[in-house]
């Protein structure tokens, strides 16, 4: 029997362990709950367009970085070559070594995609039927290609449909399994053999820690916000709406009815960015709340018109909030509420999950189990049915960082092999360029081709010695 019908039949239940061959250390995952994470923090200082440029990055994948790499060789360096306003080699020179860019662009292309491609896929199916470690290992969440081609290997008869609904169970299976697993403080997994072994106890602790420190440093930053954001900007937004009222209503009212009988908000940002003018000298809260406008974005008309609705309905209640509902006679006494509102409807509650999670986190470094870690949590749920916990599903975190960092290492293991790869066939990839470039130029450009040079040369040297001769 093949490995792959092997590995699709195992059972991850819970109940079963058949036997822990080895136990690797899950290398791929560290304690962020107390190291600091650089890559986040570099990302903080970049500008918006430099991020864009990463996360597009990011989610590329080395075969697509191959081909922007030589789109980048074929078009771009061509250009700078022929124009090369330096260069003192003459114009046919220069053009001839211009289109040695997208040959070069083509054959790597060619040569790298031709052998990443097969290197990945082995990589996948090695990862998916169990041949690595822990690290790397897929067993529990198996690509939907792979299973895919199993049951179409083991059901040839299946129509396309069945096929359909048997990789969807297969997959609901697999996470469904990896949740009970987690909740029973048993993950296993399989190796290539069909051999069984359960994931280290210290790669179990990290990742229940992890999932509790982005939380609470999520809930931390929300908390901070809260404090030293909000606070001072809904006081001094209220101030606005308290001490010009009527100018407010006016103002918001009119744009609001005008975006109401209106398909075109572009036009309604016109009238912002002119009413922005008209207002420059006036209080620099207002002209704040224009931009806030402004800044609304939609990817079509609709969208955009119904996010510059919602911004104008919330100014409008905010407004009403702060001037009708509420009476203040003072700056003091408006800061005083707000700072008391917001405690009450945010940072309490923000606070509350802080203690939970924090609670939790010293549950997981006594190495408690699940099943307790997840009854406290279900307690607090049970007498407060609003907390911001309510919808947090510990399990299930737990299972997507799993399934997250063995997808980024078995991405970044791919990327090393290709860099391998690619320095071991680069002089292969050079020796071709150099044989077929010459050939390629006398067959498509062959008053360029350097074939030509030694004859024209000659036949300049013939012509000077004939000359010298008649002069003699």
């Amino acid at each position: 029997m093949k490995v792959e019908n092997i590995k699709f039949g195992i059972n991850n239940s819970v109940a079963v362990q058949r036997k822990t061959p080895y136990r690797q250390s899950f290398t791929g995952i560290q304690d962020k709950a107390t190291k600091l994470n650089m890559k986040e923090e570099v990302k903080n200082f970049m500008p918006p367009l430099v991020k864009g440029m990463k996360k597009i990055s990011d989610n590329m994948g080395e075969i697509q970085n191959i081909i922007i790499n030589a789109l980048g060789t074929g078009l771009v360096a061509p250009i700078f070559i022929k124009w090369n306003p330096l260069s003192k080699t003459d114009a046919d020179t220069r053009e001839y070594s211009a289109w040695r860019q997208p040959v070069s662009a083509i054959l790597a292309v060619v040569t790298q995609v031709g052998v990443t491609i097969p290197f990945n896929r082995m990589i996948d199916k090695l990862s998916n039927n169990g041949y690595y470690d822990e690290n790397y290992n897929k067993t529990l969440f198996q690509d939907k290609s792979y299973i895919e081609k199993i049951i179409k290997r083991n059901y040839p008869y299946a129509s396309k449909k069945q096929i359909n609904e048997m990789v969807t169970q297969k997959m609901t299976d697999q996470q469904n399994n990896l949740i009970r697993m987690i909740k029973a403080d048993n993950i296993v997994m399989s190796n290539d053999q069909g051999e069984t072994f359960k994931l280290s106890e210290n790669t179990y602790r990290q990742l229940q820690a992890e999932v509790l420190q982005k939380k609470l440093d999520y809930a931390n930053s929300e908390l901070n916000k809260c404090l030293n954001i909000s606070i001072p900007k809904k006081t001094q937004r209220a101030e606005y709406y308290r001490t010009h009222t009527d100018q407010a209503h006016e103002i918001f009212n009119d744009l609001d009815q005008k975006l109401d009988a209106t398909n075109s908000p572009n036009d309604i940002k016109k009238l912002v960015k002119k009413l922005k003018k008209q207002h420059k000298n006036s209080d620099p809260e207002l002209i704040a709340i224009f931009d806030d406008i402004l800044a609304r974005r939609g990817n079509n008309d609709q969208d955009l018109k119904t996010a510059m609705q919602a911004k104008l309905k919330g100014i409008l209640k905010d407004i009403k909030f702060y001037t009708e509902d509420n009476e203040f006679k003072s700056k003091e006494d408006l800061a005083e509420f707000i700072k008391s509102w917001e405690t009450e409807q945010r940072i309490n509650p923000i606070k509350s999950e802080i203690k939970v999670l924090e609670e939790m986190k010293s549950k997981v470094l006594n190495k408690d189990t699940m099943t307790s870690i997840e009854a406290y949590l279900d307690t607090i749920i049970q007498n407060d049915k609003e907390h911001r916990l309510a919808k947090f599903k510990f399990s299930k975190e737990i299972s997507n960082l799993l399934q997250e960092t063995v997808k980024n290492n078995i991405k970044a293991h791919k990327q090393l092999t290709g860099l391998r790869v690619s320095l071991l066939i680069l002089p292969v990839s050079c020796w071709l360029l150099n044989w077929t470039y010459p050939k390629f130029m006398d067959a498509v450009f062959p008053n360029l081709s350097n074939k030509k040079h030694p004859n024209e040369i000659k036949d300049l040297v013939n012509k000077a010695n004939k000359q010298t001769e008649v002069k003699s």
